[in-house]
C-alpha cells in the first residue's frame, strides 16, 4: 500500500511504512487531526480506511473510560437538558475527570439513558426517542434521524457493528399498540401489542442513515438497554404476565438479533430466573453475554453464557455489596479480563474480581469525583442527584459521517 507524502515530502528520510504504521500510529487522535494539515497525502493517509482500522487496533489495547453524567428528573417525558458532557477517567488512578468535550443542543435535548460505546463512537439514546453519536476524540457529533412512531416512550436501542460488512449499525423496537388486558377470571393478563423493530447503518452508501424494517420481534422487548456481541444484538423481551392475587408477575425471555440475516431467535434467561427484574441488567464482559442479577439490594449475581448457539449459562459468582442498591448495579469492563467495574445506582464505584468474587471499593462518584474543564473550573456533584454513566472507551479516527 503506498501511503503517506511523496519523495519531495519532510518525511522522505523516513520509510512510509515506519512513520505511519509504526510510529503515527502510536500517536493519540488529536495529534493526527492536527498531522492532517501537514500535506494532502498525510492528509489522505490519515484518513484512509486501512489506517483508520489498524490505529483502531492498536487503541484497543488501551481501554479508558468515560464519564457521562446525567441529572435525575422525575418527569423524563416533559423534561429537557442543555446537553451532554463526556469527560475522561482513569478509576482507580485518579479522582479527577478530566472534561473531553462538551455538546450544547440549541433548544436542549431530551433526558438520555445508558450511553453505548462501540469503537471510539459512543451512542447517547434519548428516552423519547432521539439519538446522537458522538465520537469524543475527533469531536463530531450527530444527530441520527427520527425513526417510526412508538406509543411507549422509554424504548432503547442497540448499537454495534456488523463484522460481515464492516458497517456500524444501530437498531430500535417500538410499538404500534400495546395493551395488557385482565382476564375474565382474574387470574392473567393478555398481551394485546403490536411491536415493531428497525435497523439503521451509519456511514456511507445507498442505504445508510435511513431506516429499515426488519421482521417483528416474536414478543414485545423490554425496556432494557440491550448488549451488542460480534454480529448480534441481545434484547430482554416479555414473554407473558401473570397475576397473583394484586401482584403481577413478568416472564421474559432473551432475543437474539442477527445482524447478517436480520432474524430473531428465542433464549432463557439464567435457569434461576424466568425474569428480568427492574434491578436486573445484560451486559457484554470480555465478549460474553453477561446477567447482572440482584434480588437482594446487598447481592449481586454474576452469569455468564457460554459458547455456542443456546446460550447455555454459568453462574460465575455471587459479590456482597459494601453499601444497599435502591435501583440498579451495572457492570463496566475493565482492562483486566478477570476483573469488572462494579457501579451501584450509576453512584458509587468498585472493582470486583471475577475470581473469587471480592471488592475493592474505587471511588464514591457524587462526594469524591472532582470533574475539570481545564479552564479554571472544577465541580462535584455533592448532594445534587445525578447519575454517573461510566463508558469503556477507546480512541478512534472513525467518522461519522462520510
Amino acid at each position: 500500500m503506498a501511503v503517506g507524502p511523496d519523495s519531495a515530502g519532510s518525511s522522505s528520510h523516513i520509510p512510509d511504512d515506519i512513520l505511519f504504521c509504526k510510529i503515527l500510529i502510536l500517536l493519540p487522535v488529536k495529534c493526527l487531526v492536527r498531522f492532517q494539515s501537514v500535506c494532502k497525502s498525510w492528509r489522505r493517509t490519515i484518513l484512509s480506511t486501512h489506517f483508520t482500522r489498524c490505529h483502531l487496533e492498536h487503541s484497543r489495547t488501551r481501554l479508558s473510560m468515560v464519564v457521562v453524567p446525567r441529572g435525575y428528573q422525575k418527569d423524563y417525558r416533559n423534561s429537557s437538558i442543555e446537553g451532554v458532557s463526556f469527560y475522561s477517567f482513569q478509576p482507580g488512578q485518579s479522582k479527577v475527570a478530566e472534561l473531553i468535550l462538551e455538546k450544547r443542543c440549541p433548544g436542549g435535548i431530551p433526558i438520555f439513558t445508558i450511553p453505548l460505546h462501540c469503537d471510539g463512537l459512543i451512542l447517547i439514546p434519548c428516552f423519547m426517542g432521539r439519538m446522537f453519536v458522538c465520537n469524543p476524540a475527533t469531536r463530531e457529533f450527530v444527530e441520527l434521524p427520527q425513526g417510526s412512531h412508538s406509543t411507549a416512550g422509554d424504548s432503547r436501542v442497540a448499537f454495534g457493528v456488523d463484522p460481515c460488512t464492516g458497517k456500524y449499525k444501530v437498531a430500535r423496537h417500538f410499538y404500534r399498540s400495546y395493551a395488557e388486558i385482565p382476564q375474565t377470571d382474574g387470574e392473567g393478563i393478555v398481551l394485546e401489542y403490536s411491536a415493531g423493530h428497525e435497523i439503521l447503518t451509519i456511514g456511507d452508501g445507498a442505504d445508510a442513515w435511513k431506516w429499515k424494517a426488519t421482521v417483528d420481534p416474536p414478543y414485545a422487548i423490554s425496556a432494557k438497554t440491550p448488549i451488542c456481541l460480534p454480529g448480534f444484538f441481545y434484547w430482554s423481551a416479555l414473554h407473558s404476565i401473570t397475576r397473583h392475587g394484586i401482584r403481577k408477575v413478568s416472564s421474559h425471555v432473551i432475543l437474539k438479533f442477527s445482524l447478517h440475516d436480520e432474524t430473531f431467535t428465542v433464549h432463557s434467561h439464567p435457569p434461576t430466573y424466568g425474569f428480568l427484574t427492574n434491578n436486573d441488567t445484560l451486559c457484554n464482559l470480555g465478549g460474553k453475554l453477561c446477567y447482572v442479577g440482584s434480588s437482594s439490594p446487598w447481592e449481586v449475581e454474576i452469569w455468564l453464557a457460554e459458547d455456542g448457539p443456546n446460550l447455555a449459562w454459568l453462574r460465575h459468582c455471587c459479590i456482597c455489596l459494601p453499601v444497599p442498591r435502591l435501583l440498579k448495579v451495572f457492570a463496566c469492563a475493565s482492562g483486566d479480563r478477570n476483573k469488572i467495574f462494579l457501579s451501584i445506582d450509576a453512584f458509587r464505584l468498585s472493582r470486583c474480581d471475577l475470581r473469587d468474587g471480592s471488592l475493592e471499593e474505587i471511588i464514591e462518584m457524587a462526594q469524591d469525583l472532582l470533574y475539570d474543564h481545564r479552564n479554571g473550573i472544577k465541580f462535584s456533584t455533592g448532594l445534587h442527584s445525578v447519575a454517573h454513566y461510566m463508558v469503556p472507551c477507546v480512541e478512534s479516527l472513525l467518522c461519522i459521517r462520510p
